[in-house]
C-alpha cells in the first residue's frame, strides 16, 4: 500500500485502521502527479452544493489550478493522467450495503469511478452517511469547513515532515491535532442532534463533559460557519462504513481534536468522554 498523509479532518487507509482522511505521502509521485495536475471539480446536479462548492473552491483553493465540470463529463476525462478530479466517491466492500463515503480527491488514469480504492486517493473527507448526510450532497452547509481543513491538513503534514507507514501517519496527524484540544473549553462546543445518532441527551453529555456546550440543530452549525463565529466550536462525526469525530473551528475549518473508532453507528458517551479527557488530561 501507498504510504498515505491524513489531509484535514483525517484517519489514513490501513490494514490495521480503517480508511476515513487521507492523501498520500507528500514526497511521493503520486502527490508531485496531483501537485502538477489541473483538478476537476465535479458537480452534482444538486444546487446547494454545487453553488457552495463553487464559491468555496474560488474563495480558498490555491493548491492546484482547477475547473467545474459536470457529472456527465468525468469518465472522457478520467483517463487524463495530467487531470485530478475532486468527487464524491462510495468505496464498496466485499460486504453487500457496507461502503465507505467519501468527498475525495483522486488523480486521472483510470477508465470509471468505480475502479478507484484506497490505494488511489489523494486525500477524502468522510460523509456522516449513516446519520444525517445519507444524500452525500447534504454537507453543503459544512463545504467551507471541509475543504480549508484538507488545505491546512496537507500544509500540516508537509511542516511536520509527517510521513511513514498508514499507522504512524495517522497516529502523527492525530497528535498533532489534539495538542489543540484544551482550547476547546475557552468557547461552547456545538453538538448537532441530528449527526451524532440521537443516544446522548443533554444530562448524558453533561455527566461527562464539565464544559460549556449545547445540543442544537444543523442550522445553529451552518449559521457559526456562515459567520466565521469565534464563539462556538463544533463536534462533527463522519460515520460511514467506520466512525471519526472531530473537532472544528468553524472559524477558520481548523481541527483541535481528532479521534476514531473501527466500528460503531452512534457517538456514545465513551466518546465524549475521551473528548473531555483530552481537553484536561490527568497529570
Amino acid at each position: 500500500m501507498k504510504n498515505k498523509i491524513l489531509f484535514l479532518l483525517a484517519v489514513v487507509y490501513s490494514t490495521i485502521t480503517s480508511a476515513q482522511l487521507s492523501a498520500v505521502d507528500y514526497k511521493s509521485k503520486e502527490f508531485s502527479q496531483f501537485k502538477a495536475s489541473k483538478m476537476n471539480v465535479v458537480l452534482s446536479g444538486d444546487k446547494k452544493y454545487d453553488e457552495e462548492i463553487k464559491k468555496v473552491m474560488n474563495e480558498f483553493w490555491k493548491v492546484t489550478p482547477f475547473d467545474f465540470i459536470n457529472p456527465n463529463e468525468v469518465e472522457n476525462k478520467l483517463p487524463e493522467k495530467e487531470s485530478s478530479f475532486m468527487v464524491m466517491l462510495k468505496i464498496g466492500t466485499s460486504k453487500p450495503q457496507q461502503s465507505y463515503h467519501y468527498l475525495a480527491v483522486v488523480n486521472g488514469g483510470q477508465k470509471k469511478l468505480n475502479r478507484y480504492n484506497y490505494d488511489d486517493l489523494v486525500a477524502y473527507c468522510p460523509i456522516n452517511y449513516y446519520k444525517d448526510e445519507n444524500n452525500m450532497f447534504d454537507c453543503s452547509y459544512r463545504l467551507k469547513n471541509m475543504i480549508q481543513s484538507m488545505i491546512l491538513g496537507m500544509d500540516l503534514v508537509q511542516k511536520n515532515d509527517i510521513k511513514g507507514s498508514s499507522k504512524n501517519i495517522v497516529q502523527g496527524l492525530q497528535e498533532v491535532y489534539n495538542e489543540n484540544a484544551q482550547k476547546i473549553k475557552e468557547r461552547t462546543l456545538l453538538f448537532c442532534d441530528n449527526s451524532f445518532g440521537g443516544k446522548l441527551t443533554q444530562a448524558d453529555i453533561s455527566g461527562i463533559y464539565p464544559y460549556k456546550f449545547e445540543i442544537c440543530s444543523k442550522d445553529k452549525i451552518a449559521k457559526a460557519i456562515k459567520d466565521k463565529s469565534t464563539e462556538y466550536y463544533y463536534f462533527q462525526p463522519g460515520i460511514t462504513l467506520n466512525k471519526s469525530m472531530f473537532v472544528f473551528d468553524p472559524a477558520t475549518g481548523e481541527v483541535l481534536y481528532f479521534d476514531y473508532d473501527m466500528m460503531g453507528l452512534n457517538i456514545n458517551k465513551g466518546n465524549v468522554k475521551d473528548l473531555a479527557e483530552k481537553i484536561s488530561p490527568k497529570k
